[in-house]
């Protein structure tokens, strides 16, 4: 089989492009708060644990906003209309960022919370509402690859993020870590204008009809009339009762768990035990990202071709791996060779679980992928406090011991993730079925 780039409407490139740029700044916006740990936890004077509670209290908030967003999401409409959602989150996210960055609006760490409590609310929503849009604007035989590209965004949007952060911080100081709010969501306004104005009836319509000229499956022709809320709870009690949804959900939980002990303590880990700079530990935490744009892009395609359940199982175990060494690194170097690795199949993993679930519920996918990044972030909830607790017990942030069994654990939980997707049914995409072969309704 000869892999080649899938081809699709003008329409769909276009919304493909707004939406990678969107999901660009709501992974700028998500990521610059960890690259700025050191400077936050010496000005507050927080300790592990209290750092990991406010972690979680974010992600909270990033949660519980994702499934009602998608409920409305859908309510307003699939394709096009959910610009109606997407653009009013991004706004609010990106103003509740820029108050973070005014020292006057930001003086107290009660101020940092609420404004990250509540911007991290609207970016859930941003988040569902942007992925489903993506979808929805290409057929489904081409959704991996279309989500793949699509969450390049996120490592781009996080190392660009984290080169502009260690500028910022050499160039102003630590102790103005706000300025890495005030400057780099500002971009996000001009972006919700362009798509308000991109995606109308007519861009959507050029996209069915390209795939009805191609003999692929019309976004329209998946869809259902507009749900009532009572109809959107019954689908959303359906998909809960789909055991390959529910094994998958608990699996990107855990996945996600995995990641918040491995990867969101690394700046702190840097700074404190290995005695390197405020602006190492804003780079370090980026490094995966250099690779992670090509591994998401890659396992993506691969997963309409291959099964979106094998693609699963081996980056879960890439996970286990990845995380596993960080425990036996001895400097510097070593560092960047094991996170550049990592970052391979680092964020590859969630569009492969998206386009899972859009498969899975064509009918409300705005409400099944809230779903889905509801659990997926409840699952960071006890990561944080447990890594802080490991930190403060085994000696304080100076001490890497906390940090490092704290690495086993996130290594475990990606095994973890790997078994359970065994246990999951993925049938073969729909361009590979023989002629006359039903497809397999998964």
């Amino acid at each position: 089989m000869i892999l080649t780039v899938p081809k699709g409407a003008r329409a769909s490139w276009i919304i493909l492009f707004l939406t990678w740029l969107l999901w660009l700044m709501n992974a700028n916006d998500r990521e610059i708060m960890f690259r700025v740990q050191p400077a936050i936890v010496n000005e507050f004077k927080l300790s592990g644990t209290e750092w990991g509670y406010i972690i979680s209290l974010f992600f909270t908030a990033y949660a519980l906003i994702a499934l009602p967003a998608g409920i409305f999401a859908d309510k307003l409409g699939r394709g096009w209309r959910r610009k109606k959602s997407q653009v009013w989150y991004m706004i609010i996210f990106t103003t509740l960022s820029i108050l973070v960055g005014i020292k006057a609006t930001c003086l107290h760490l009660w101020q940092f919370m609420l404004w990250r409590v509540l911007g991290m609310g609207a970016a859930g929503g941003a988040e569902v509402t942007n992925i489903a849009q993506c979808a929805e604007y290409w057929p489904k035989e081409h959704r991996g690859f279309a989500l793949g590209l699509h969450h390049t965004g996120y490592p781009v949007g996080a190392l660009l993020g984290g080169l502009a952060t260690s500028w910022i911080l050499s160039a102003f100081g630590s102790e103005n870590w706000r300025l890495v709010f005030l400057f780099t969501p500002l971009i996000g306004y001009l972006l919700a204008l362009l798509l308000w104005v991109s995606a109308t009836p007519q861009s959507y319509q050029q996209v069915n009809d390209y795939a009805r000229a191609h003999e692929l499956t019309p976004p329209d022709d998946e869809a259902e009339p507009a749900l009532a809320f009572k109809d959107q709870l019954i689908e959303t009690r359906r998909v809960l009762k789909d055991r390959n949804i529910r094994l998958t959900v608990i699996g990107a939980a855990l996945i996600n768990f995995a990641q918040t002990v491995g990867l969101w303590f690394l700046a702190p880990y840097i700074v404190f035990t290995m005695h390197q700079q405020d602006t190492a530990g804003a780079i370090i935490g980026v490094v995966p990202y250099i690779t992670g744009w090509f591994g998401q892009l890659f396992f993506g395609y691969i997963s309409d071709h291959f099964g979106r359940r094998n693609t699963l199982i081996f980056l879960s175990l890439w996970y286990a791996v990845s995380i596993a060494a960080l425990v036996f690194i001895t400097g510097i170097s070593m560092l960047w060779a094991v996170l550049l690795l990592w970052g391979l199949g680092l964020n590859a993993v969630f569009p492969v679980y998206y386009a899972m679930v859009a498969d899975h519920a064509p009918k409300a996918s705005g409400s099944a992928m809230g779903l889905l990044l509801m659990l997926t972030f409840l699952g960071t909830l006890p990561a944080s406090p447990l890594a802080g607790w490991l930190i403060d017990h085994f000696g304080g942030w100076d001490h890497p011991q906390g940090y490092l069994i704290g690495f086993a654990v996130g290594s475990g939980a990606a095994i973890l993730a790997a078994v359970l997707q065994c246990f999951t049914h993925d049938g073969a995409p729909r361009q590979l079925l023989p002629a006359g072969t039903a497809e397999d309704p998964r």
